[in-house]
């Protein structure tokens, strides 16, 4: 099974919320972090992660 990668988003006070979780694969990922930075809850940080669901490694980082 194909390890799911999570996309957060950090809000106004720097937490991170659960945005969505898309396939380990580059394309989705930055498809992902580009759709997060979009969001109302970004709209203050422009920060958004990838964070890999079974190890809570950090995969990638945008700001937008």
């Amino acid at each position: 099974m194909a390890e799911m990668i999570r996309i957060e988003v950090q809000d106004q006070f720097g937490r991170w919320n659960r945005y969505t979780s898309v396939a380990n694969t580059p394309t989705s990922i930055k498809q992902g972090l580009q759709a997060a930075l979009k969001t109302q809850l970004a709209s203050k940080s422009r920060k958004a992660r990838a964070v890999n669901e079974k190890t809570g490694d950090l995969v990638d980082i945008a700001h937008g």
